[in-house]
């Protein structure tokens, strides 16, 4: 099977930056196109934003997008398609008199201070900033972050689900406060949690190794499905069925419902969603589980990440945990773990007919210091620099963006790259943004989901202990006074 080969960034050309613009300044003069730095590559999606646009002078502004990974010496090419892109995007510095490139401003765990300093100041170190979703609630409750629905050139309305076709739809809403919106995403979101399993445990204790893809495939991935293959391979191996980190079990039962813990209502307005019946009903499914003996228990004196070496073991059947655990050298990647895996999104409440999933992913924002002209001449520049590349309408799927996490004996694991991951940005369903907790500044779910397997208290006694100091947090970041 012929595949794109996609790699980890993209060439770009930029401008070694020597003199970064203030909130209202420019620099006088153009600087000559120099050194290339790289950039995740840019996923559009279904309809791409045409690539042509009105000619228009953008006077030397200098844009840089910071992030804190950016290396100071790019790779070279490695194909025509990166190619391709770095040439259009110095065409369009050279056709709009600019210079747009990616740059790392800062180590990640010193972006949000960075961020937050250099904006108050009116000083920005980059004119659009990459922020980590855990870095977002902080300067969006400040006033820091542009409203980007003003911008008409990037086209990111509250009134138009066209705004959708090429900003993520994720990130998009849950940014959104009322009639404005605060961050976009060109990229797909990274798909979160599901379950992971042992296609050579399963085949030893009888079953076929694929049933838990012909179950997802069937619509018949339910919690009692799962609960019966829990059982089944307890009984018939001597490995337990699963474990998991107990906030990866939560959060993948929680979210296959459809809800979480922390919500956003259509204006905006975060609440505590703890008390849904379907948040609880998730909650003690998980319970019940454990309660069962289906779940392996933490071994006494164990190391934090002990349920990583359980799976990769293969003392344990499933796994709730997200696909990042996949890549080539993370723990359950080809360089890590020999066993072949699957993975499946997690099962549903029985009677449901979809599934549900989570995402995530980081936001790209504009400072609040701009005026009105300098923001939409940097909203019009990287509108264009996020656009498909000319000439190259097939956009990456995610068989060509994760093939490489499932790679095992010299053969892709199809299954998942084609059934299970394309479900995590399928825009005929919703999927549950976990975005939306870290816009509430100092809240911590693990507060909450440490209490797995609720031996000493009931799901319902623990939110009720979390509640009001939770609240008082969740007030803040609606801006209410106490």
């Amino acid at each position: 099977m012929m595949r794109k080969r996609v790699v980890s960034f993209l060439l770009i050309f930029a401008l070694t930056i020597g003199c970064v613009a203030g909130c209202n300044g420019r620099t006088e003069e153009p600087e000559p196109t120099g050194t290339p730095t790289p950039m995740p590559p840019v996923y559009i999606h279904d309809t791409p934003t045409p690539t042509t646009a009105p000619i228009r002078d953008l006077n030397g502004l200098q844009i840089i997008i910071g992030d804190t990974y950016s290396p100071e010496v790019p790779p070279a090419w490695t194909n025509a398609w990166e190619e391709a892109t770095a040439k259009y995007r110095e065409e369009i510095m050279q056709t709009y008199n600019c210079t747009i490139g990616a740059k790392k401003v800062a180590d990640w765990d010193e972006m949000q201070e960075v961020y937050i300093k250099s904006v108050e100041e009116g000083k920005p170190v980059a004119q659009v900033f990459e922020l980590d979703y855990r870095f977002v609630a902080k300067p969006l409750s400040m006033g820091l972050f542009y409203d980007l629905a003003t911008l008409e050139e990037l086209g990111i309305s509250t009134d138009d689900r066209q705004r959708y076709d090429k900003w993520s739809d994720a990130v998009s809403k849950v940014m959104t406060k009322g009639k404005s919106i605060y961050g976009m995403r060109s990229e797909w979101m990274e798909p979160g949690g599901g379950v992971f399993f042992n296609k050579r445990i399963l085949k030893e204790a009888g079953l076929d190794p694929n049933l838990p893809y012909d179950l997802q495939a069937s619509g018949e991935w339910t919690w009692s499905k799962f609960e019966e293959l829990c059982e089944y391979i307890i009984r018939e191996t001597d490995v337990y069925a699963t474990c998991s980190d107990s906030t990866d079990t939560l959060q993948c039962l929680v979210s296959s419902t459809g809800k979480d813990f922390i919500a956003v209502d259509k204006d905006g307005t975060i609440y505590n969603n703890c008390k849904d019946a379907s948040v609880l009903g998730a909650m003690e499914f998980a319970a019940e589980l454990y309660e069962k003996g289906y779940e392996m228990p933490k071994p006494e004196n164990a190391e934090v990440d002990w349920y990583i070496s359980a799976f990769q073991e293969g003392k344990v059947a499933m796994q709730f945990a997200e696909e990042a655990l996949c890549k080539p050298d993370a723990p359950y990647g080809e360089n890590c773990m020999t066993d072949e895996i699957g993975f499946v999104v997690p099962p549903k409440p029985d009677g449901q007919e979809e599934y549900y999933t989570y995402v995530y992913g980081n936001v790209w924002v504009i400072p609040s210091c701009y005026d009105a002209e300098t923001a939409a001449d940097i909203a019009f520049a990287y509108n264009l620099y996020t656009n498909e590349t000319p000439g190259y309408n097939d956009p990456i799927s995610y068989e060509d963006l994760y093939e490489n996490d499932f790679y095992r004996n010299g053969e892709y694991e199809e299954r998942a790259l084609k059934e299970t991951l394309p479900r995590y940005n399928d825009k005929r369903m919703d999927t549950v943004n976990f975005l939306t907790r870290y816009l509430v500044d100092g809240l911590d779910i693990r507060d909450l989901t440490n209490n797995y397997p609720f031996a000493d208290k009931t799901p319902v006694e623990c939110v009720e202990e979390l509640w009001e100091s939770w609240q008082v947090l969740i007030d803040a970041s609606n801006g209410k006074e106490r």
